[in-house]
């Protein structure tokens, strides 16, 4: 297959890239390493669209042509050059795909950033799940939002936003009657080899439409430099038995589709229709090698009897969104515009796997699984903007609803069949099992921005008054422990935001933001219930929100030949909720409030032209924290990411079509984790180069060469994990696979017709 999608697009000279991704020849995009020395627009910093450094906010936009060309095909490449945010992957036996568990900003990770696509929600992380439904092909651009921002963007917005924007009909047209873009594209990292086409075209004067799809096929992630021997744990993997090393993943075979359409209709000036129907399905066969031999339990240690003699499992992964979008330019002096948009979109995943063991009995047994997710999100966003004038005091008004219904849905069932004997069994509501619910969320929303002094001073205020209800329905699989039956929670909150931002002198702004966020306990977080024969899940039906009061300062300035800029931000968060507490004494484990978690920092980032041809980029973070489990308890690290840079070089050779860049990301030593017997990772630097020709006006080859000198290192992710493990944690969860990738090469073509 991967042969037949080579030759058949050389043959034709065409291959996929995002709209954005394809730049016409005489455009000036001088990007290296995230950072655009032209301003990049950001439309989620005030819901209306206004340049990235003339916010009161701290926002980071990856737009789809540096996706394309640093060959970024999933989470963890998105963010590779963003300093400060990081994206982890889960390796635990609860997560058999080794997928990506969603974004950490400024230290706060998990469903605490919310995720969403066109506006429309992901659905949560859950313990034996996954957070990655992102497919990156017809990318417009990824906005990421630092900090809270809840009251634009609703309660789940505790630690940031990330948005991804998809391409419209018109970045295909640019104002012709049809358009379109091809790419091919190859990535050593997991052996993926990926095609993706869009075309669009105009339908009369007032239609345009657009059809994007794409396909990849890849195999499991390869750490050529993790150490097959486990590292510090050691590999107890029962390697005689045909287990997979302590640094590989499982082999896998994963084949990724995504459909993505979209119709825009314009039957007046002041009216805008956009129908969108957006498909995406990761399909993931796994050969689950790392468990075959000797059965542990997972608690003790200790050997069950059983053997597993073969272990087959599947991960399937499905994200669709309907979506309809109308957008009025009404040009009333207090009603100025009004979007309202409507989506529907049913995510989640089904895993299932097949185990063939021998029992403690010596009988040859068979054990089905099957796993199933679901969030089905309907939501509704009315969005208005008013603007008028008091006195001196110019106003940009954006105020309206923003609501949406959610049901969580988790199915678990085992059917074992034992062979020897001729006997089937049937268990359900195994795993993490929790209460299925159904969330309402009903906010109202309003955010200012007030201009004064000739535009030299913004003032920003913003309030959300935030509804929330979640209702379980257990169904018959869920185990009730009395005294902790689910029942309905509700909570409301007022939540505030207030920005200034001023210019003065030569290219100067001082800028600050203080910001609110809530987020509500999750289903999984409430209701989990599982009795078991060596330890029990017990749920906290009365957990509190989360909540958090966050401050920044920035100061910035433009200049003709490039920008800095710096920012300083402090984040006390409350009621943080932490996971599978275990209850002193006992074998029973929960979730928890922590009485508090400080987090604070500073970032940094800057660009300047150094000459025609020749830029220099830079970017860092650092961040420290501390948490509080109890009022009266010493306080404790809170784990972080350690400081972290990147400083990138391009240069512009226009004479031979071609754009070279250098890359380096450095980080220092983890110092500070939540107790000494906690992993530090050490420091690293590792240097990326890409190269971008354009042999033809249409077409353009990007080849690039990630960790140029092949440096071993462990990423920020590994600071989570003990300096020690049991056999059961070292065979599931081996500390190497938080190793960083070795020497990786991308290549993809690119062609726009």
């Amino acid at each position: 297959m991967t042969t037949a999608l080579w030759l058949s697009l050389a043959a034709a000279s065409a291959v996929a890239q995002d709209a954005a991704q394809a730049p016409t020849p005489d455009e000036d995009s001088r990007e290296t390493a995230d950072v655009l020395i032209l301003d990049p627009i950001t439309l989620y910093a005030y819901r209306q669209e206004a340049g990235v450094r003339d916010v009161a906010a701290s926002i980071s936009v990856i737009d789809g042509q540096q996706i394309g060309a640093r060959g970024r095909s999933d989470m963890k490449e998105l963010v590779r050059y963003t300093p400060g945010v990081t994206a982890p992957r889960q390796t635990s036996g609860a997560n058999p795909a080794s997928s990506l568990t969603g974004f950490n900003i400024r230290g706060v990770g998990g469903n605490r950033v919310q995720m969403v696509v066109d506006g429309s929600r992901l659905p949560e992380l859950i313990t034996d799940g996954t957070r990655d439904y992102l497919d990156l092909n017809f990318t417009r651009q990824v906005e990421i939002v630092k900090g809270p921002a809840s009251v634009l963007w609703g309660s789940d917005a505790l630690g940031g936003v990330v948005a991804v924007e998809t391409i419209d009909p018109e970045d295909l047209l640019q104002g012709r009657d049809f358009g379109g873009t091809a790419r091919l594209s190859h990535d050593t990292l997991n052996a993926a080899t990926g095609i993706a086409g869009a075309f669009a075209q105009k339908l009369g004067p007032d239609l345009e439409v657009m059809i994007g799809i794409a396909r990849e096929e890849s195999a499991e992630v390869e750490l050529s430099n993790a150490r097959d021997d486990g590292g510090i744990y050691g590999c107890p993997r029962n390697l005689s038995y045909g287990a997979t090393p302590c640094g590989k993943f499982n082999p896998m075979d994963i084949a990724a589709d995504r459909l993505l359409g979209k119709a825009v209709w314009t039957p007046a000036d002041a009216h805008r229709l956009e129908f969108t129907f957006d498909w995406m399905k990761r399909d993931t066969d796994i050969r689950f090698d790392s468990t075959l031999g000797p059965v542990y339990n997972t608690v003790t240690g200790l050997p069950t009897g059983e053997v597993n003699n073969d272990y087959d499992r599947r991960m399937l992964v499905k994200r669709k969104l309907y979506a309809v979008e109308h957008a009025w330019d009404i040009g009333a002096p207090f009603l100025d515009k009004l979007k309202t948009t409507l989506s529907y979109s049913p995510s989640g995943y089904d895993r299932s796997g097949q185990r063939r063991y021998l029992s403690a009995a010596g009988d040859q047994s068979v054990a089905d699984e099957l796993l199933s997710f679901e969030e089905k999100f309907l939501q509704l966003d009315i969005q208005a903007t008013s603007r008028f004038a008091t006195g001196a005091a110019q106003h940009v008004l954006t105020w309206g609803f923003d609501g949406d219904r959610t049901e969580t849905d988790y199915r678990s069932r085992t059917i074992t069949r034992n062979l020897t004997a001729g006997t089937e069994t049937e268990v359900r509501g195994g795993g993490f099992n929790f209460a299925n619910a159904d969330t309402r969320r009903a906010d109202l929303y309003v955010h200012d921005r007030i201009t004064l002094l000739d535009d030299r001073l913004e003032i920003t205020p913003g309030l959300r008054y935030a509804t929330y209800s979640i209702d379980p329905r257990p169904d018959a699989d869920y185990a009730v422990t009395p005294g902790f039956e689910p029942r309905e929670r509700k909570d409301e909150k007022l939540l505030k935001s207030l920005g200034a931002l001023y210019r003065f002198g030569d290219g100067w702004q001082l800028w600050g933001n203080y910001g609110e966020g809530f987020k509500m306990p999750t289903a999984q977080q409430l209701y989990t219930s599982l009795p078991g024969a060596f330890f029990d899940l017990i749920p906290a039906p009365d957990l509190k929100p989360e909540g958090v009061k966050s401050i920044e300062l920035g100061l910035r300035r433009e200049l003709p030949r490039g920008y800095f800029g710096v920012t300083a931000f402090n984040a006390e968060y409350d009621n943080f909720i932490q996971s599978l507490y275990n209850i002193p004494g006992t074998s029973q484990y929960t979730y928890r409030n922590l009485s508090e978690v400080h987090v604070w920092g500073i970032e940094a980032e800057a660009a300047w032209e150094l000459g025609d041809t020749l830029a220099l980029t830079g970017s860092a973070s650092w961040q420290k924290g501390d948490q509080r489990y109890q009022a009266g308890d010493e306080k404790t690290p809170h784990t972080l990411p350690p400081l972290m840079a990147t400083l990138g070089l391009r240069w512009d050779l226009p004479q031979q079509n071609l754009t070279l860049d250098l890359i380096g990301t450095f980080a220092s030593s983890v110092k500070y984790v939540e107790s000494d017997t906690r992993f530090k990772p050490a420091g690293y630097g590792v240097i990326d180069a890409f190269a971008q020709w354009r042999f033809t006006e249409s077409a353009v080859l990007n080849l690039g060469v990630m960790n140029l000198f092949d440096k071993r290192y462990f990423e920020a992710s590994a600071a989570g994990y003990d300096l020690t493990a049991s056999s059961s944690v070292a065979r599931l969860n081996p500390i190497e696979l938080q190793t960083g990738p070795g020497r990786v090469f991308t290549a993809s073509l690119d062609y726009r017709f």
